[in-house]
Protein backbone atom coordinates (compact mmCIF):
# COMPACT_ATOMS: atom_id res chain seq x y z
CA UNK A 1 0.00 0.00 0.00
CA UNK A 2 1.68 3.45 -0.72
CA UNK A 3 1.51 6.27 1.77
CA UNK A 4 -1.28 7.97 -0.27
CA UNK A 5 -3.34 5.18 -0.26
CA UNK A 6 -2.66 5.20 3.58
CA UNK A 7 -3.55 8.71 3.72
CA UNK A 8 -6.62 8.30 1.84
CA UNK A 9 -7.84 5.32 3.62
CA UNK A 10 -7.65 7.32 7.45
CA UNK A 11 -9.31 9.98 5.91
CA UNK A 12 -11.77 7.77 4.77
CA UNK A 13 -12.16 6.45 8.51
CA UNK A 14 -11.93 9.84 10.09
CA UNK A 15 -14.99 11.06 8.10
CA UNK A 16 -17.32 8.36 8.08
CA UNK A 17 -16.93 7.87 12.32
CA UNK A 18 -17.98 11.68 12.38
CA UNK A 19 -21.83 9.65 11.09
CA UNK A 20 -21.07 6.63 12.67
CA UNK A 21 -18.93 5.23 15.68
CA UNK A 22 -18.45 2.04 17.52
CA UNK A 23 -19.91 2.83 21.09
CA UNK A 24 -20.21 0.76 24.22
CA UNK A 25 -22.74 1.68 26.97
CA UNK A 26 -21.45 -0.35 30.38
CA UNK A 27 -22.95 -0.59 33.51
CA UNK A 28 -22.26 -2.15 37.10
CA UNK A 29 -24.44 -3.05 39.79
CA UNK A 30 -25.28 -4.93 42.79
CA UNK A 31 -28.51 -7.15 42.62
CA UNK A 32 -29.27 -7.26 46.34
CA UNK A 33 -30.47 -10.63 47.49
CA UNK A 34 -34.21 -10.69 47.81
CA UNK A 35 -35.03 -7.73 45.99
CA UNK A 36 -36.20 -7.11 42.56
CA UNK A 37 -35.63 -3.34 40.83
CA UNK A 38 -34.67 -1.52 37.96
CA UNK A 39 -32.25 1.20 36.77
CA UNK A 40 -31.72 3.44 34.20
CA UNK A 41 -28.73 3.89 31.18
CA UNK A 42 -29.86 6.94 29.82
CA UNK A 43 -27.96 7.08 26.26
CA UNK A 44 -26.51 10.27 24.17
CA UNK A 45 -28.12 13.16 23.06
CA UNK A 46 -25.76 13.29 20.06
CA UNK A 47 -27.97 10.98 17.97
CA UNK A 48 -29.26 7.07 18.20
CA UNK A 49 -27.61 4.26 19.25
CA UNK A 50 -28.63 0.82 17.45
CA UNK A 51 -27.51 -1.59 20.19
CA UNK A 52 -26.30 -4.56 18.14
CA UNK A 53 -24.83 -6.67 21.34
CA UNK A 54 -24.17 -7.74 24.85
CA UNK A 55 -21.74 -8.97 27.35
CA UNK A 56 -22.34 -9.87 30.78
CA UNK A 57 -19.99 -10.62 33.37
CA UNK A 58 -21.66 -12.09 37.17
CA UNK A 59 -21.23 -13.38 40.66
CA UNK A 60 -22.09 -16.67 41.58
CA UNK A 61 -22.02 -15.99 45.62
CA UNK A 62 -25.61 -17.60 46.11
CA UNK A 63 -26.17 -21.47 45.92
CA UNK A 64 -28.97 -23.63 44.88
CA UNK A 65 -28.95 -27.40 47.12
CA UNK A 66 -30.38 -29.92 44.56
CA UNK A 67 -32.51 -31.98 47.21
CA UNK A 68 -30.63 -34.48 48.61
CA UNK A 69 -27.40 -33.52 46.77
CA UNK A 70 -24.99 -30.97 47.51
CA UNK A 71 -24.80 -27.10 47.26
CA UNK A 72 -23.24 -25.81 44.14
CA UNK A 73 -22.51 -21.97 42.99
CA UNK A 74 -25.55 -20.31 41.42
CA UNK A 75 -26.20 -16.86 40.19
CA UNK A 76 -30.13 -16.88 40.01
CA UNK A 77 -30.50 -12.92 38.94
CA UNK A 78 -33.12 -12.51 36.38
CA UNK A 79 -32.91 -9.24 33.76
CA UNK A 80 -35.60 -7.71 31.55
CA UNK A 81 -34.65 -4.81 29.46
CA UNK A 82 -37.00 -1.89 27.87
CA UNK A 83 -36.77 1.04 25.94
CA UNK A 84 -38.33 4.10 28.22
CA UNK A 85 -39.06 6.14 24.64
CA UNK A 86 -41.09 3.14 23.35
CA UNK A 87 -42.12 1.57 26.78
CA UNK A 88 -41.67 -1.76 25.78
CA UNK A 89 -39.85 -4.71 26.50
CA UNK A 90 -37.22 -6.57 24.99
CA UNK A 91 -38.54 -9.89 26.05
CA UNK A 92 -41.80 -11.32 27.42
CA UNK A 93 -40.51 -12.20 30.55
CA UNK A 94 -37.26 -12.07 32.78
CA UNK A 95 -34.68 -13.84 31.33
CA UNK A 96 -32.05 -15.63 33.72
CA UNK A 97 -28.38 -13.97 33.32
CA UNK A 98 -26.64 -17.10 32.98
CA UNK A 99 -28.71 -17.75 29.84
CA UNK A 100 -28.07 -14.32 28.05
CA UNK A 101 -24.12 -14.01 29.45
CA UNK A 102 -20.94 -14.21 27.88
CA UNK A 103 -18.45 -14.59 29.31
CA UNK A 104 -20.72 -15.24 32.27
CA UNK A 105 -19.11 -16.13 35.79
CA UNK A 106 -15.34 -15.22 35.98
CA UNK A 107 -14.11 -18.68 35.25
CA UNK A 108 -16.93 -18.94 32.49
CA UNK A 109 -16.37 -19.84 28.50
CA UNK A 110 -15.93 -16.47 26.66
CA UNK A 111 -17.79 -16.89 23.22
CA UNK A 112 -17.68 -13.37 22.01
CA UNK A 113 -20.61 -11.29 22.14
CA UNK A 114 -23.75 -12.04 22.32
CA UNK A 115 -26.04 -10.27 19.35
CA UNK A 116 -28.70 -8.61 20.46
CA UNK A 117 -29.82 -5.84 18.31
CA UNK A 118 -32.49 -2.81 19.34
CA UNK A 119 -32.65 0.54 17.82
CA UNK A 120 -32.90 3.93 20.84
CA UNK A 121 -33.53 7.14 19.69
CA UNK A 122 -31.51 10.05 20.25
CA UNK A 123 -31.85 11.01 24.30
CA UNK A 124 -33.77 7.87 25.07
CA UNK A 125 -33.21 5.31 28.31
CA UNK A 126 -32.54 2.40 28.29
CA UNK A 127 -34.03 0.67 31.65
CA UNK A 128 -33.12 -2.37 33.21
CA UNK A 129 -35.39 -4.61 35.44
CA UNK A 130 -33.73 -6.71 37.69
CA UNK A 131 -34.87 -9.62 40.17
CA UNK A 132 -33.02 -11.83 42.33
CA UNK A 133 -35.28 -13.10 44.73
CA UNK A 134 -35.97 -16.81 45.42
CA UNK A 135 -37.14 -18.99 42.67
CA UNK A 136 -39.76 -21.17 42.75
CA UNK A 137 -38.44 -25.16 43.57
CA UNK A 138 -39.10 -27.39 40.91
CA UNK A 139 -37.78 -31.00 41.87
CA UNK A 140 -37.20 -30.02 45.63
CA UNK A 141 -34.37 -28.31 45.66
CA UNK A 142 -32.84 -25.23 47.90
CA UNK A 143 -31.72 -21.78 47.16
CA UNK A 144 -29.45 -19.09 49.63
CA UNK A 145 -29.57 -16.04 47.79
CA UNK A 146 -26.88 -13.61 47.66
CA UNK A 147 -25.88 -10.53 46.68
CA UNK A 148 -25.29 -10.63 43.01
CA UNK A 149 -22.21 -8.39 41.04
CA UNK A 150 -23.76 -7.52 37.44
CA UNK A 151 -21.66 -5.94 34.50
CA UNK A 152 -23.20 -5.62 31.51
CA UNK A 153 -21.83 -3.85 27.98
CA UNK A 154 -24.46 -2.65 25.43
CA UNK A 155 -21.98 -2.27 21.94
CA UNK A 156 -23.35 -0.74 19.19
CA UNK A 157 -23.41 2.06 16.23
CA UNK A 158 -24.28 5.73 17.73
CA UNK A 159 -24.96 7.84 14.35
CA UNK A 160 -23.76 11.57 15.85
CA UNK A 161 -26.82 14.05 14.18
CA UNK A 162 -24.71 16.98 15.25
CA UNK A 163 -22.56 16.07 12.41
CA UNK A 164 -25.09 16.10 9.55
Amino acid sequence: MTELEIQNKLSDIKNSQRFEKTFDYTRSFVAKAGEANSFAIPMTNEGPFVQESLNIRYTTNSTVTPAGGTAKPYCGVKLKFKSQAAGNGQSNDFVPVPLIATPGAPDGERYGARPFFYFYPKGDVLIIDYDNRVPASIAGETYDIKDERIEICFNGKLYPLTNV
